[in-house]
């Protein structure tokens, strides 16, 4: 049997603004006599991992708030390149650099 968690939630920041983390793993082909230990560690990792993408979320509002939209947007356009390339080795190696 397969296990799949989901994470996710929209939070207010005020001013009209609001984040939403989400997150969803899951696990493949789990045997019935482990379905409980299973679950139970996917649930732990997903509450980690969805702690750490409330906090990314939070940062980059709070940058965003701080510096206003068109200058959030222009880091991002100057980091276009070096994101893209990311992706590009994490989509051979399953790595990024």
């Amino acid at each position: 049997m397969d296990i799949t968690i989901n994470r996710e939630m929209v939070i207010n920041t005020g001013n009209y603004s609001t984040i939403r983390p989400g997150v969803t793993l899951s696990i493949k082909d789990v045997a019935q006599d482990d379905f409980k230990a299973a679950y139970e560690t996917l649930s732990n990792v997903a509450d980690a991992c969805f702690g750490l993408e409330t906090l990314k979320l939070a940062e980059e509002m709070q940058t965003i708030k701080n510096g206003g939209l068109p200058a959030y947007i222009d880091i991002l356009q100057r980091s276009k390149s070096m994101i893209e390339g990311q992706l590009e080795c994490f989509s051979k190696t399953g790595r990024l650099e």
